[in-house]
Order: structure tokens, then sequence, then C-alpha cells
């Protein structure tokens, strides 16, 4: 699934494989699916990415999608910005 969280919240022109729309990861897909319709990302989309490293990869997408990938530690800056969790899973937010 933390594929499918990146790709699906990048910019690009994604694809799910067929057999996981029906597998056990049937919902979790079509959340992040929704996120990436209901946000406007799109194959010409900004990517600022705001950490790298061994347990963690976090991004900021078109300045609104944050997310993180993997188990190391992040969430993203508080300012101006409110930041709401729409979808969690196995090591990724």
């Amino acid at each position: 699934m933390q594929g499918y969280a990146y790709i699906l919240t990048h910019p690009g022109t994604p694809a799910v494989f067929y057999d996981h729309i029906f597998s056990h990861h049937r919902s979790e897909i079509a959340s992040l699916i929704s996120v990436r319709n209901r946000n406007g990302i799109h194959c010409r989309s900004l990517v600022k990415i705001v950490k790298a490293e061994r347990d963690v990869y976090a991004a900021i997408i078109d300045e609104k999608v944050a997310m993180k990938i993997g188990p190391g530690y992040y969430e993203p800056p508080s300012g101006s910005q409110r930041w709401s969790l729409a979808l969690e899973g196995r090591d990724y937010k």
C-alpha cells in the first residue's frame, strides 16, 4: 500500500493493478483515489520533498496534500495551513 500511497498522491498518470481493486486493499485504494481527486492532483502537480531519510519519505503536493511513507516520524508544519488526517495505513499517511 505504500507504493499506492506514493503513486496516487504524486504527479503523473497512476495505474492500479486490476486484481488489487478487488482485493482486501480495495477501500484503501479507493480512499487514496478520492484524496487525489478531491485535491486535483494531476500530472503537473508540484511536489516539495520535505523529508527523505532511511526510514521515512515525506512530501507536500500542490501545498494541499502532505503525505509520508515509512515507519519514521513526520508531521506537516503547523502554520497558517491547517492539516487534517484524510487516510492512514500501515507505514503511510
